[in-house]
Protein backbone atom coordinates (compact mmCIF):
# COMPACT_ATOMS: atom_id res chain seq x y z
CA UNK A 1 0.00 0.00 0.00
CA UNK A 2 2.98 2.33 0.27
CA UNK A 3 3.57 2.23 -3.49
CA UNK A 4 3.41 5.78 -4.91
CA UNK A 5 0.37 6.50 -7.01
CA UNK A 6 -1.15 9.53 -8.72
CA UNK A 7 -3.97 11.84 -7.71
CA UNK A 8 -5.66 13.86 -10.45
CA UNK A 9 -8.10 16.73 -10.59
CA UNK A 10 -11.51 15.86 -12.09
CA UNK A 11 -10.20 16.81 -15.55
CA UNK A 12 -8.23 13.51 -15.25
CA UNK A 13 -5.14 15.26 -16.67
CA UNK A 14 -3.83 17.62 -13.98
CA UNK A 15 -1.80 15.89 -11.29
CA UNK A 16 -2.38 16.93 -7.67
CA UNK A 17 0.96 17.42 -5.95
CA UNK A 18 -0.07 19.39 -2.83
CA UNK A 19 -3.19 19.39 -0.69
CA UNK A 20 -3.87 22.99 -1.70
CA UNK A 21 -4.45 21.76 -5.29
CA UNK A 22 -7.29 19.46 -4.15
CA UNK A 23 -10.52 19.83 -6.11
CA UNK A 24 -12.97 22.16 -4.38
CA UNK A 25 -16.25 20.69 -3.09
CA UNK A 26 -19.64 21.64 -4.45
CA UNK A 27 -20.49 23.23 -1.09
CA UNK A 28 -17.84 25.92 -0.77
CA UNK A 29 -18.17 26.24 3.03
CA UNK A 30 -16.82 22.68 3.35
CA UNK A 31 -13.45 23.98 2.08
CA UNK A 32 -12.26 25.43 5.38
CA UNK A 33 -9.90 24.35 8.15
CA UNK A 34 -11.36 21.59 10.32
CA UNK A 35 -14.16 20.87 7.83
CA UNK A 36 -14.47 17.65 5.83
CA UNK A 37 -13.11 18.52 2.37
CA UNK A 38 -9.95 20.23 3.55
CA UNK A 39 -9.29 17.63 6.26
CA UNK A 40 -9.60 14.84 3.68
CA UNK A 41 -7.18 16.65 1.36
CA UNK A 42 -4.65 17.16 4.14
CA UNK A 43 -4.97 13.52 5.21
CA UNK A 44 -3.61 12.41 1.83
CA UNK A 45 -0.63 14.77 2.12
CA UNK A 46 0.72 14.01 5.58
CA UNK A 47 4.05 13.32 3.91
CA UNK A 48 5.94 14.81 0.96
CA UNK A 49 4.01 12.75 -1.61
CA UNK A 50 0.33 11.74 -1.73
CA UNK A 51 -0.26 8.54 0.20
CA UNK A 52 -3.21 6.83 1.88
CA UNK A 53 -3.85 7.86 5.50
CA UNK A 54 -2.75 5.25 8.00
CA UNK A 55 -6.24 4.87 9.46
CA UNK A 56 -7.60 4.05 6.00
CA UNK A 57 -4.81 1.52 5.39
CA UNK A 58 -5.61 -0.22 8.68
CA UNK A 59 -9.30 -0.36 7.77
CA UNK A 60 -8.57 -1.96 4.41
CA UNK A 61 -6.17 -4.45 6.01
CA UNK A 62 -9.09 -5.72 8.13
CA UNK A 63 -10.40 -7.62 5.07
CA UNK A 64 -8.56 -10.66 3.69
CA UNK A 65 -10.16 -9.86 0.35
CA UNK A 66 -7.91 -6.79 0.08
CA UNK A 67 -4.63 -8.61 0.66
CA UNK A 68 -1.85 -7.09 -1.43
CA UNK A 69 -3.87 -3.97 -2.26
CA UNK A 70 -1.99 -1.23 -4.06
CA UNK A 71 -3.47 2.09 -5.13
CA UNK A 72 -3.24 3.02 -8.82
CA UNK A 73 -4.84 6.47 -9.02
CA UNK A 74 -7.48 8.67 -7.44
CA UNK A 75 -9.68 11.67 -8.21
CA UNK A 76 -11.41 13.89 -5.62
CA UNK A 77 -14.90 15.30 -6.27
CA UNK A 78 -15.54 12.50 -8.75
CA UNK A 79 -19.11 12.23 -10.09
CA UNK A 80 -20.86 8.98 -11.02
CA UNK A 81 -24.03 9.35 -13.05
CA UNK A 82 -27.00 7.48 -11.63
CA UNK A 83 -30.06 5.89 -13.28
CA UNK A 84 -32.43 8.44 -14.81
CA UNK A 85 -31.71 12.05 -15.69
CA UNK A 86 -30.61 14.31 -12.86
CA UNK A 87 -28.25 14.45 -9.92
CA UNK A 88 -25.24 12.11 -9.90
CA UNK A 89 -23.34 10.74 -6.94
CA UNK A 90 -20.48 13.05 -5.92
CA UNK A 91 -17.71 10.96 -4.33
CA UNK A 92 -15.42 13.02 -2.13
CA UNK A 93 -12.64 10.73 -3.37
CA UNK A 94 -12.62 7.94 -5.94
CA UNK A 95 -9.74 5.47 -5.92
CA UNK A 96 -8.77 2.60 -8.17
CA UNK A 97 -6.67 -0.19 -6.69
CA UNK A 98 -5.42 -3.68 -7.42
CA UNK A 99 -5.03 -6.65 -5.08
CA UNK A 100 -3.17 -9.87 -5.80
CA UNK A 101 -6.35 -11.18 -7.43
CA UNK A 102 -8.69 -8.40 -8.52
CA UNK A 103 -9.25 -4.74 -9.33
CA UNK A 104 -10.96 -2.65 -6.64
CA UNK A 105 -12.93 0.60 -6.72
CA UNK A 106 -12.90 2.55 -3.44
CA UNK A 107 -15.19 5.53 -2.88
CA UNK A 108 -14.76 7.75 0.16
CA UNK A 109 -17.24 10.06 1.85
CA UNK A 110 -15.43 12.64 3.99
CA UNK A 111 -17.21 13.88 7.12
CA UNK A 112 -16.39 16.27 9.92
CA UNK A 113 -19.82 16.55 11.51
CA UNK A 114 -21.78 17.61 8.42
CA UNK A 115 -25.00 15.56 8.17
CA UNK A 116 -25.68 12.79 5.66
CA UNK A 117 -27.95 15.13 3.74
CA UNK A 118 -31.19 16.65 4.96
CA UNK A 119 -33.68 14.07 3.69
CA UNK A 120 -34.44 10.41 4.21
CA UNK A 121 -35.26 8.20 1.25
CA UNK A 122 -38.98 8.64 1.92
CA UNK A 123 -38.69 12.41 2.33
CA UNK A 124 -36.66 12.72 -0.85
CA UNK A 125 -39.25 10.72 -2.79
CA UNK A 126 -42.14 12.80 -1.43
CA UNK A 127 -40.31 16.03 -2.21
CA UNK A 128 -39.65 14.83 -5.76
CA UNK A 129 -43.32 13.96 -6.30
CA UNK A 130 -44.37 17.40 -5.04
CA UNK A 131 -41.98 19.04 -7.52
CA UNK A 132 -43.52 17.01 -10.32
CA UNK A 133 -47.06 17.84 -9.21
CA UNK A 134 -46.14 21.53 -9.22
CA UNK A 135 -45.26 21.23 -12.90
CA UNK A 136 -41.49 20.82 -12.64
CA UNK A 137 -39.80 18.20 -14.81
CA UNK A 138 -37.99 15.60 -12.69
CA UNK A 139 -37.07 11.94 -12.93
CA UNK A 140 -36.13 11.77 -9.25
CA UNK A 141 -38.99 9.40 -8.28
CA UNK A 142 -37.88 6.93 -10.94
CA UNK A 143 -34.26 7.31 -9.84
CA UNK A 144 -35.14 6.46 -6.24
CA UNK A 145 -37.12 3.42 -7.38
CA UNK A 146 -34.23 2.17 -9.51
CA UNK A 147 -31.66 2.68 -6.76
CA UNK A 148 -33.82 0.64 -4.40
CA UNK A 149 -33.75 -2.27 -6.86
CA UNK A 150 -29.95 -2.39 -6.48
CA UNK A 151 -29.76 -2.82 -2.69
CA UNK A 152 -30.81 -5.69 -0.40
CA UNK A 153 -34.20 -5.20 1.23
CA UNK A 154 -34.96 -2.49 -1.32
CA UNK A 155 -38.40 -1.68 0.06
CA UNK A 156 -40.04 0.31 2.86
CA UNK A 157 -37.22 -0.65 5.26
CA UNK A 158 -35.20 2.08 3.51
CA UNK A 159 -37.77 4.83 4.12
CA UNK A 160 -36.00 6.27 7.17
CA UNK A 161 -32.45 5.86 5.81
CA UNK A 162 -30.63 8.98 4.64
CA UNK A 163 -30.94 9.34 0.88
CA UNK A 164 -27.29 10.41 0.68
CA UNK A 165 -26.23 7.00 2.00
CA UNK A 166 -28.44 5.17 -0.53
CA UNK A 167 -26.82 7.26 -3.29
CA UNK A 168 -23.37 6.59 -1.85
CA UNK A 169 -23.51 2.80 -1.83
CA UNK A 170 -25.33 2.57 -5.16
CA UNK A 171 -22.98 5.09 -6.75
CA UNK A 172 -19.99 3.12 -5.46
CA UNK A 173 -21.31 -0.13 -6.94
CA UNK A 174 -22.26 1.51 -10.25
CA UNK A 175 -18.81 3.08 -10.53
CA UNK A 176 -17.10 -0.23 -9.77
CA UNK A 177 -19.03 -1.87 -12.59
CA UNK A 178 -18.03 0.94 -14.97
CA UNK A 179 -14.41 0.62 -13.87
CA UNK A 180 -14.50 -3.11 -14.53
CA UNK A 181 -13.72 -3.76 -10.85
CA UNK A 182 -14.68 -7.03 -9.19
CA UNK A 183 -14.95 -5.44 -5.75
CA UNK A 184 -16.18 -2.09 -4.42
CA UNK A 185 -15.43 -0.47 -1.07
CA UNK A 186 -17.46 2.40 0.43
CA UNK A 187 -15.77 4.22 3.31
CA UNK A 188 -16.88 7.08 5.54
CA UNK A 189 -13.75 8.93 6.69
CA UNK A 190 -14.77 10.93 9.75
CA UNK A 191 -12.64 13.75 11.20
CA UNK A 192 -13.04 15.04 14.75
CA UNK A 193 -11.82 18.64 14.95
CA UNK A 194 -12.21 21.76 17.05
CA UNK A 195 -15.25 22.64 14.93
CA UNK A 196 -17.14 19.37 15.33
CA UNK A 197 -19.73 18.82 18.03
CA UNK A 198 -20.54 15.66 19.95
CA UNK A 199 -24.26 15.98 19.17
CA UNK A 200 -23.67 16.17 15.41
CA UNK A 201 -21.18 13.30 15.46
CA UNK A 202 -23.61 11.17 17.46
CA UNK A 203 -26.45 11.96 15.02
CA UNK A 204 -24.27 10.91 12.10
CA UNK A 205 -23.36 7.69 13.90
CA UNK A 206 -27.06 7.02 14.46
CA UNK A 207 -27.81 7.59 10.76
CA UNK A 208 -24.89 5.42 9.63
CA UNK A 209 -25.86 2.62 12.03
CA UNK A 210 -29.43 2.75 10.71
CA UNK A 211 -28.13 2.44 7.15
CA UNK A 212 -25.92 -0.49 8.09
CA UNK A 213 -28.72 -2.23 10.00
CA UNK A 214 -30.71 -2.39 6.75
CA UNK A 215 -27.98 -3.22 4.25
CA UNK A 216 -25.93 -5.46 6.56
CA UNK A 217 -28.09 -6.36 9.60
CA UNK A 218 -25.31 -8.08 11.56
CA UNK A 219 -23.15 -4.93 11.56
CA UNK A 220 -24.99 -2.58 13.91
CA UNK A 221 -23.68 -0.81 15.88
CA UNK A 222 -20.76 -0.23 13.53
CA UNK A 223 -17.22 -0.51 14.89
CA UNK A 224 -14.90 2.09 13.36
CA UNK A 225 -11.87 0.57 11.68
CA UNK A 226 -13.66 -2.58 10.56
CA UNK A 227 -14.98 -3.51 7.11
CA UNK A 228 -18.33 -5.27 6.76
CA UNK A 229 -19.56 -7.47 3.94
CA UNK A 230 -19.25 -8.20 1.16
CA UNK A 231 -22.84 -7.22 0.38
CA UNK A 232 -24.11 -7.51 -3.19
CA UNK A 233 -25.30 -4.18 -4.59
CA UNK A 234 -26.32 -4.07 -8.22
CA UNK A 235 -24.47 -7.32 -8.84
CA UNK A 236 -21.20 -6.02 -7.33
CA UNK A 237 -19.57 -7.24 -4.12
CA UNK A 238 -19.28 -4.29 -1.73
CA UNK A 239 -17.39 -3.82 1.52
CA UNK A 240 -18.46 -0.98 3.83
CA UNK A 241 -16.70 0.67 6.75
CA UNK A 242 -15.91 3.80 8.69
CA UNK A 243 -12.66 5.29 10.00
CA UNK A 244 -12.26 8.10 12.51
CA UNK A 245 -9.33 10.49 12.90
Amino acid sequence: MATPFTLYLPDKKTQITTWEMWARPKMSHHWAPDRSAMELAKAWFRGPIPSPPEELVQLLLSSNRLAGLGFLRGIPEFVTSLPERGEGRNHDLWLLGQTDLEQVTICIEGKADEPFGNKTVAEYGISAMKRRESGKSTRAPERVAKLLTLVPEGNSRWNNIRYQLLMAICGTAIQAKRDGSDLAVFVVHEFHTCKTTVDNINKNAEDFNAFMSVICPSSSPVVAGMLYGPITVGGVDCLIGKVVK
